[in-house]
């Protein structure tokens, strides 16, 4: 065998003992992303099964110097959560329930109470982002009131004074989460955003899933 055929044949075997390195490597992310991404599915899946739930009342002063109260049913949760690999699709509903009162002062000091009948508003936001554009480090539980109750009013909720749920926040430092909202049927909102939150149940389910999303995060990041 001459110098020029041992040459190749020994390029040969090391592209080949390379390509199983590869493959192996990559079966073994595949394995770690697989693992990571079904402990979260089966971990939302239970969650969507809950939801969250504040009852309040609230009462301001509107822009015509007017008082207004309401009393209602605030309902909250992970709608649909799709996991594609690393890209994530996720929706969120949120439906307030609720009736209230307006005071209309009219001449010599009289006021007129209107009553509003019973409302809904049904709000739905809906995210899509990749796991591995997600910043593993930024994602956290917190306590916080939804957009839905304005903290600038006197609010007040049953189950928790300070009307503040549980949540999973998500963060994206370069904006890659898309996100769309809609609010009654009307699509108000479609961009990009650099965080969300995702309600949750209670604080330590609020914990262990940061821990899971954390996980998918990193074995997705490891793959790019």
């Amino acid at each position: 065998m001459n110098l020029a055929m041992g040459n190749f044949i020994w390029l040969r075997r090391a592209v080949f003992v390379f390509l199983i390195i590869t493959q192996l490597s990559r079966a073994n992310l595949y394995s770690q992303m697989s693992s990571e991404g079904g402990a979260l599915l089966e971990f939302i899946a239970s969650e969507q099964q809950h939801g969250s739930v504040l009852t309040y009342s609230q009462s301001y002063i509107d822009d015509q110097n007017e008082r207004v109260s309401y009393t209602g049913t605030l309902y909250t949760g992970i709608q649909l959560f799709k996991l594609d690999g690393c890209n994530v699709m996720a929706r969120v509903a949120v439906e307030d329930r609720f009736s209230g009162a307006i005071d209309h002062k009219s001449g010599f000091g009289r006021v007129h109470t209107e009553r509003t009948g019973y409302l809904t508003d049904d709000t739905v936001y809906e995210y899509r982002f990749n796991l591995a554009e997600l910043s593993a480090d930024g994602i956290d539980a917190l306590r916080a009131v939804p957009a839905q109750l304005n903290i600038n009013t006197s609010v007040r909720c049953e189950e928790d004074r300070s009307c503040n749920l549980s949540w999973l926040r998500l963060m994206a430092p370069h904006g890659e989460i898309a996100e769309t909202r809609t609010v009654n049927g009307i699509q108000d909102k479609d961009s990009r955003v650099t965080s969300i939150v995702l309600p949750m149940m209670s604080p330590e389910i609020a914990a262990n899933a940061a821990k899971l999303f954390s996980g998918a995060v990193r074995a997705c990041s490891a793959g790019n």
